[in-house]
């Protein structure tokens, strides 16, 4: 089954019988980057009576979270977290706001309200197709940081971390199907002065 992931940010915001619902729909690769937008969302919208919150995580889709942050059990997460599975998405994050508007919805009222500030934020958010990648780690000398640097962008590559002491270490990502043709590549272009690490992918 193709999974897709998000390419940009997506939102939505209606109000029902006063209650206004802010939605949005973007990426998030660990729980606890999720965790941490979630809990920079509570500090944007003091006054707020909810913030609600669910995720898919993996490259499978299987690691799951969700949150009905005092909304009946039920009400609030799940519909959110259905709306991210039914559309075959992962590393995705969506989260609604709600601010009270004094009038009860009832568990059908918010399980409608929910889902369609979900629905609607993910409408919103452009989205790509999941590509298995592997991480590696590149340790090399200064002379051929540039090439590499090409290197990794011709094969559609990214660099995720980098670090410069003695020598340069970069942490990155590399499409798992143009692996093997890239360390080639980099076996070719660097001469000796480059090495490669295949790494796990780390995972919240």
């Amino acid at each position: 089954m193709q999974l897709w992931v998000p390419s940009g940010r997506g939102e939505s915001d209606f109000t029902e019988k006063k209650s206004r619902f802010i939605g949005a729909a973007r990426r998030a690769r660990t729980a606890e980057e999720a965790r941490s937008i979630v809990a920079a969302l509570r500090e944007e919208h003091p006054r707020s009576r909810h913030v609600v919150w669910a995720y898919v995580l993996g490259a499978d889709g299987v690691l799951k979270g969700m949150s009905d942050d005092g909304e009946p059990r039920g009400t609030a997460g799940r519909p959110v977290l259905d709306h991210i599975t039914g559309a075959k998405l992962t590393d995705t994050l969506v989260t609604v706001v709600r601010y009270f508007g004094g009038i009860k919805l009832g568990t059908g009222g918010l399980c409608s309200a929910y889902g369609q500030a979900a629905r609607q934020a993910l409408e919103a958010m452009s989205r790509e197709p999941l590509i298995e990648r592997r991480q590696l780690r590149l340790g090399m000398e200064y002379s051929v940081y540039d090439t590499m640097l090409r290197l990794l962008e011709r094969f559609e590559g990214r660099v995720v971390e980098d670090s410069f002491g003695e020598n340069v270490s970069l942490r990155a990502e590399i499409p798992a199907g143009v692996l093997n043709d890239f360390l080639a590549a980099v076996e070719n272009a660097s001469r000796g002065a480059a090495a490669v690490e295949l790494i796990e992918q780390e995972r919240g």
